[in-house]
C-alpha cells in the first residue's frame, strides 16, 4: 500500500515559521529554519489544538491554547500540559516543494545524564504532579518498580476540565480521564487507599489499613482538599465544593435545566462553574465579599470587565457573605449577613483549598501552609515534594511561592523524576495556568504578589488586551485575553530570564521579536 504524502510549497513555509499542510483529512505541521524543514503532527498532543496557530519562540514550538512546549529541532516536550512529544514524520525536498511521508521516525531515547538509578519509586498522589512524574520516568527510560498511592479509585483524570464545559452538559466523567488504562500503560502499581503517614527519615508510607509502602525514592503530590466554611447548613443536600472529579459529577446530576444555583466565592473555580451552569440553563447568582471579582490579582479595570463580561451572559453578582444556609433536609435560599437572602437549590461553595501537608511527619508548613524546599524541590534524601504543598523559590520574581496550578504541578512532577535519575539542576520553569471565562480564555504566567502598578495595553473592556504586573523596575507577570502572541513570547522570555525592564516594555518593546531571537 502507496504511503501518505502531503506536499506544501516551501514558500508557504516561512523562514523562522510554520504553516499546516494537508491532504484530505491528513494533516502535518511544517517547520522551516536555516537547518532545513521538519515535519511534526499537526495537533497539540494535548487537547488537539492546531499548532500552526501558535508560536515559534527561540528554539520552541508552543501550544496557542495551554501553552505545552516542543523541541522546534526535534518535537520532544519540553514543557506540559501535553505530557508526550510531537510525532516526526521524514520530509523530502521536490522542487519548490517540502513532501512529508506520513510513516512515524521513531523516537530518539534521551541519553542519560549518569547518577544512580532508584530502584523503587514511591508516588504519594494520583494528580498532575503524579502523572507528569511517571511519565518522565518512563519517557527517561526509567523501567524500575513504581507504586503510586491515592484515596481516588479513578484513572488520573484533567481536573482543569471540571469546572468548565463538563458543568455546561450532562458530560461522562470518561471525558476527563487523561489515560484509561494508565496504570498499565505505563507499568504503575496502583494502590487506591488513604495515606495516615509519610516518614521523610525512612522513606516509608504508611496506609490507613496499617501497611507501610516503602521507597528508595518518593514523591509527595498530595495537592489540596476544598475548603467548607462552617456555616449553619453546610451539610445539607444540594450544596457541594468542586475539586475531584467525584464532586463534579455531583454537582452535574444536581444542576439540571433551569435550576437556581449560588455560587459562594468569586474565585477562578466560582466563576468558571458560574458560566457554564449558566450555559447549562441554570440561573445562577455570585455572591462573595468582594465588589469587583479578581480585582486584586488582576486588577480593577480587567476585574470589572471580566465581571461585566459574564453579567452580560446571564450571570447575577451580589456582594455579601454567607450568615446560614437555610433549608429542611434539602438547601432553598441562603440567608446573607448583610440582610435578605437568595433562593437556590444548589449551593456551590468555592472558598479555595487547603494544602494536604498533615501526613508528612516532622515538617512544618509555613505560614501559607506549603513545606519550605530550595530549588531542588527535595524535602529529604531520596523525598521531593510538588505541586500545591510546595514552598519553593520562584525565579522570575526571586520570591518563596506556593502556587496551585496544574501545569505547575506538573512541571514539578516532571522535575523531580529527572531529579530522582541523576539530574542536580534547580527548578527554574515559569508558573503559567489559563482560564475559561465562558468563551473567553484567560491566560496568566508568572508571579506577582502585591505588584506596584500594570502596564496595560489593548482594551480591556473590550476583553483584548495584555497587563503586565510590575514590581520595580520588572514586570513578573502578565495576564491576556486575545492577544497570544505577545503574552507567549512573554511567558518564554520570562522562562529564560530574558525579559526587558518594565520600561522598556511600557513604550512598546517587541517580545514576540526578542524571543524569536
Amino acid at each position: 500500500m502507496p504511503q501518505t504524502e502531503i506536499r506544501l510549497a516551501l514558500e508557504a513555509i516561512p523562514l523562522g515559521g510554520m504553516a499546516e499542510g494537508a491532504a484530505g483529512d491528513d494533516k502535518v505541521l511544517f517547520v522551516r529554519d536555516a537547518s532545513g524543514v521538519r515535519a511534526f503532527q499537526a495537533k497539540c498532543p494535548h487537547l488537539g489544538a492546531p499548532l500552526a496557530k501558535g508560536e515559534i519562540c527561540g528554539k520552541r514550538i508552543y501550544c496557542p491554547w495551554h501553552k505545552a512546549a516542543f523541541s522546534l529541532a526535534d518535537g520532544g516536550l519540553e514543557e506540559p500540559p501535553a505530557l508526550d512529544g510531537l510525532t516526526r514524520y521524514p520530509v523530502r525536498i521536490e522542487g519548490a516543494e517540502a513532501v512529508a511521508t506520513l510513516t512515524p521516525e521513531p523516537v530518539k531515547q534521551p541519553a542519560r545524564t549518569g547518577g544512580a538509578t532508584p530502584g523503587r519509586v514511591v508516588i504519594v498522589g494520583t494528580g498532575a504532579a503524579a502523572v507528569a512524574c511517571v511519565t518522565t520516568l518512563r519517557r527517561e527510560g526509567y523501567a524500575g518498580p513504581v507504586t503510586m498511592v491515592g484515596r481516588e479509585a479513578h484513572p488520573p483524570y484533567d481536573r482543569t476540565k471540571l469546572s468548565k464545559q463538563f458543568l455546561a452538559k450532562p458530560t461522562p466523567p470518561e471525558k476527563t480521564v487523561i489515560e484509561p488504562d494508565f496504570a498499565q500503560a505505563h507499568g504503575v502499581e496502583r494502590i487506591t487507599a488513604e495515606v495516615t503517614r509519610v516518614d521523610p527519615a525512612s522513606r516509608t508510607v504508611t496506609l490507613s489499613d496499617g501497611r507501610d509502602v516503602g521507597g528508595d525514592a518518593i514523591l509527595v503530590a498530595t495537592g489540596s482538599r476544598a475548603t467548607m466554611p462552617d456555616f449553619p447548613g453546610k451539610d445539607l443536600d444540594g450544596v457541594f465544593t468542586l475539586r475531584s472529579l467525584d464532586d463534579a459529577v455531583r454537582v452535574s446530576e444536581a444542576a439540571g435545566d433551569g435550576k437556581r444555583v449560588v455560587v459562594v466565592g468569586a474565585g477562578f473555580i466560582g466563576m468558571e462553574a458560574a458560566a457554564f451552569l449558566t450555559k447549562r440553563g441554570c440561573a445562577v447568582t455570585v455572591l462573595a465579599r468582594e465588589e469587583v471579582p479578581f480585582a486584586k490579582r488582576f486588577g480593577e479595570e480587567v476585574g470589572r470587565a471580566l465581571k461585566h463580561y459574564h453579567e452580560t451572559n446571564g450571570v447575577t453578582f451580589r456582594q455579601g457573605s454567607v450568615a446560614e444556609i437555610e433549608g429542611s433536609g434539602r438547601v432553598e435560599s441562603v440567608a446573607m449577613k448583610e440582610g435578605g437572602s437568595l433562593p437556590a437549590d444548589i449551593v456551590l461553595v468555592g472558598a479555595g483549598a487547603k494544602p494536604e501537608t498533615g501526613v508528612i511527619s516532622g515538617v512544618t508548613p509555613d505560614e501559607n501552609g506549603g513545606l519550605p524546599v530550595g530549588g531542588d524541590l527535595r524535602l529529604a534524601e531520596g523525598v521531593w515534594i510538588a505541586g500545591d504543598i510546595a514552598a519553593f523559590p520562584e525565579t522570575a520574581s526571586g520570591q518563596t511561592a506556593r502556587i496551585e496550578h496544574w501545569r505547575l504541578a506538573e512541571q514539578h512532577g516532571a522535575h523531580v523524576a529527572r531529579a530522582m535519575l541523576g539530574s542536580t539542576e534547580r527548578f527554574a520553569g515559569a508558573p503559567f495556568f489559563w482560564s475559561n471565562q465562558g468563551d473567553k480564555r484567560l491566560d496568566y504566567g508568572g508571579y506577582a504578589p502585591g505588584f506596584d502598578r500594570i502596564v496595560m495595553q489593548g482594551d480591556p473592556s473590550a476583553l483584548d488586551f495584555i497587563a503586565f504586573y510590575v514590581r520595580g523596575d520588572r514586570a513578573t507577570a502578565a495576564c491576556s485575553i486575545g492577544r497570544n502572541g505577545p503574552f507567549t513570547a512573554f511567558l518564554h522570555l520570562l522562562g529564560e530570564g530574558r525579559l526587558p525592564p518594565a520600561a522598556e516594555i511600557e513604550a512598546g518593546a517587541d517580545l514576540v521579536a526578542l524571543a524569536r531571537g
